[in-house]
């Protein structure tokens, strides 16, 4: 939490959608680190002429990406990191608000046209949260490591816990689309996202003699935690910073409702193959180790529990460290 700013409100947070009045865009700001000739040259000129690069995230997920109620503007500390990234780049960026299941398929997309209405920029990255796993490197899409965080259980006050991912058998669980709780929802009861059988592995509910995970999938974060403020849901599965964050600003209305796991890194995700592959590694790796600019980021908004070193940041590095939420699928 940024010591600076009083605590929103999540009744704010939570009115507030992909689209619900937001800007589509946020400029990157001044300040902080400047330009590194050495890591600037490694952006090619092409792509320079891009500039100012269109970013995107969903700011949905606070305290990582959200739209400030307050202004208008999409902030977090993946904005205030991904904007010293530019800085040393020394390339102009802007941040567009996507939903996140959109964003891989609109980050892969090469001109506007071939993105369904037309009318959206090239995105040439996403800072977004994003884990990486072998099906969106399998599709596309790469990541350069930035940060390592855990998935993590929300409930109300008063209502039930979590053991176990079996837990979760016979009960409504909130997820957002797109993202690996989701997957893993379906996962641990033999399934693909929707519900179609995959063929080899079990239903763990079933196998428990358990009722079926309801899972519900929503377009943005903002309404998987309305469903659980709602008691639509019994539990929100969402990233563990995240469910940090929502219990603060819950006014004692929501609990972690079981032990953070699935620990695994967060990733830059640009399209297989791009030339901004090395510029922003070196960048991320040049904020890690010079001026505690990263570390500050991460301290600013109480996130620095996922801090990594410099020697972590990888290309595709999609491995979990500690228990796996799900270990049994």
């Amino acid at each position: 939490m940024n010591p600076r700013k009083p605590l929103l409100a999540l009744a704010a947070t939570i009115m507030l959608t992909a689209c619900g009045g937001a800007p589509a865009t946020t400029p990157a700001t001044s300040g902080g680190p400047a330009k590194v000739d050495s890591i600037a040259s490694e952006v090619p000129a092409e792509m320079k002429a891009l500039a100012p690069f269109q970013i995107a995230v969903d700011a949905t997920y606070a305290p990582n990406e959200f739209v400030n109620p307050e202004t208008g503007a999409i902030t977090g500390w993946d904005i205030d990191f991904g904007n010293a990234i530019c800085k040393v780049m020394g390339v102009a960026c802007t941040f567009n608000n996507v939903t996140f299941d959109d964003i891989i398929a609109q980050l892969k997309a090469s001109t506007p046209s071939e993105v369904a209405g037309g009318d959206k920029p090239r995105y040439v990255l996403s800072i977004s949260s994003w884990t990486p796993t072998q099906a969106r490197e399998t599709g596309g899409i790469d990541f350069i490591t930035y940060y390592k965080a855990g998935e993590s259980w929300l409930a109300k006050v008063g209502g039930p816990t979590i053991s176990t991912a079996a837990d979760m058998c016979g009960h409504n669980v909130a997820v957002e689309s797109g993202t690996t709780e989701e997957s893993d929802a379906w996962g641990y009861m033999g399934k693909q996202v929707g519900g179609t059988a995959i063929s080899g592995d079990k239903d763990n509910c079933q196998a428990a003699g358990k009722q079926p995970i309801n899972v519900l999938s929503f377009a943005t974060q903002t309404e998987a935690n309305s469903a659980l403020l709602s008691g639509r849901a019994d539990f929100g599965w969402l990233d563990q910073p995240v469910a940090d964050y929502q219990v603060k600003q819950s006014n004692g209305k929501l609990k972690i409702a079981g032990q953070a796991c699935s620990v695994s890194p967060y990733g830059i995700a640009v399209v297989k193959g791009s030339p901004l592959e090395k510029p922003i590694t070196d960048a991320v790796k040049y904020l890690i180790d010079n001026n505690g600019y990263y570390a500050n980021i991460l301290k600013t908004w109480g996130v620095d529990d996922g801090a990594i070193a410099s020697s972590d940041v990888a290309l595709n590095n999609n491995n979990s460290i500690g228990p796996s939420c799900v270990p049994s699928y």
